[in-house]
């Protein structure tokens, strides 16, 4: 269905049409040879009306448009064979204009083609009519003027809406693509400086005891120096793995005169409950170590285990090693 045309305003507009038409065949029942027929043609419309007006994504369903040109058919065949023959049928051809607004429906519900296929046999069938009448066979094909018209009319307007609603669906992917970058460059400049402010607040009070050059630099001084450059690795390198737990305890760990990598190789983030499971059993290995080195590394994807922890001293010979993957822990 074309976006631009509401369901509701062609289902109000179909109704409209349809009432009339049928109205106008009825107060014409005594031009017909039998009434019979004209009734059983106005049930055939009313009902085609009602199921290509049926509201469902996307295009008319194939089945239903084809259903509407045999409506047409039917119609048509039912109301020619009783109309006069000799004199002009007046309203009793109700069936002309309900044959246009029907297919002018399937067209504009995006079956072009099946509409133009139910016109093609509707004049057909009427000029074959209009061949046994005095009004002759050009008579007949100047009576399908209204429905070509009003059928090219539509294709018009389809094309045209179909055209609009293109390029209304492109100019709201490139608004939503627009916000989608104004988002991310928002997100990403906050990132930058939030991150900024993180290292002043941690790096300035050591920094200003450099610079201050009456300062005298003590032992702590440059112990805590070095503390606050291996923080800063590890929120580089280490970064999925250097949550405020982990940070805290390399620092520990590292006073205690433990060397401590975190090392990110995946450059992935970690699902919370995993993340979680890997802080809590780095942390735990961070607060037991008394020396030598521990190292966490988040593997690169396609490996067997998602994140591995050695920790191992001097004088141990077997280094305690754990794997954590999204399944069970071994250790």
């Amino acid at each position: 269905m074309i976006r631009a045309i509401s369901m509701t305003v062609m289902t109000l507009l179909c109704a409209v049409f349809a009432t009339l038409h049928v109205t106008l065949g009825l107060l014409s029942l005594d031009m017909v040879s039998s009434v019979w027929p004209s009734l059983t043609a106005m049930a055939i419309y009313l009902a085609a009306t009602v199921l290509v007006l049926i509201p469902g994504p996307g295009s008319l369903p194939l089945g239903r448009a084809f259903v509407a040109v045999a409506a047409v058919v039917a119609m048509t065949i039912l109301v020619d064979g009783v109309l006069p023959k000799t004199t002009w049928p007046g309203y009793a051809s109700w069936h002309m204009a309900a044959t246009y607004t029907l297919l002018v429906v399937v067209n504009l519900r995006g079956r072009v083609a099946v509409s133009w296929l139910g016109a093609a046999c509707s004049v057909a069938l009427l000029a074959q009519w209009a061949a046994g009448t005095t009004m002759g066979l050009v008579g007949g094909l100047m009576l399908s003027i209204a429905t070509v018209g009003w059928l090219t009319i539509a294709t018009g307007i389809g094309h045209l809406l179909r055209t609009n609603d293109g390029k209304v669906a492109q100019y709201a992917g490139d608004a939503r693509a627009a916000a989608d970058w104004y988002a991310a460059e928002r997100a990403l400049n906050l990132s930058r400086t939030q991150w900024l402010q993180h290292v002043r607040d941690v790096t300035v009070p050591a920094l200003a005891k450099v610079a201050d050059p009456d300062k005298e630099l003590s032992d702590a001084d440059r112990q805590e120096l070095r503390l606050i450059e291996a923080q800063l690795r590890d929120e580089i390198r280490g970064r999925v793995l250097a949550t405020s737990e982990v940070v805290a305890a390399a620092r520990r760990a590292r006073e205690r005169g433990v060397v401590v990598q975190l090392l990110d190789d995946r450059h992935q983030e970690l699902a919370p409950r995993m993340l979680a499971a890997v802080s809590e059993r780095i942390v735990s290995l961070l607060n037991q170590a008394r020396g030598g080195t521990v190292t966490a590394r988040v593997r690169p994807q396609g490996r067997a285990a998602t994140v591995t922890i050695l920790a191992s001293t001097p004088d141990e010979q077997d280094p305690t090693l754990v794997e954590l993957t999204d399944g069970p822990i071994d250790t």
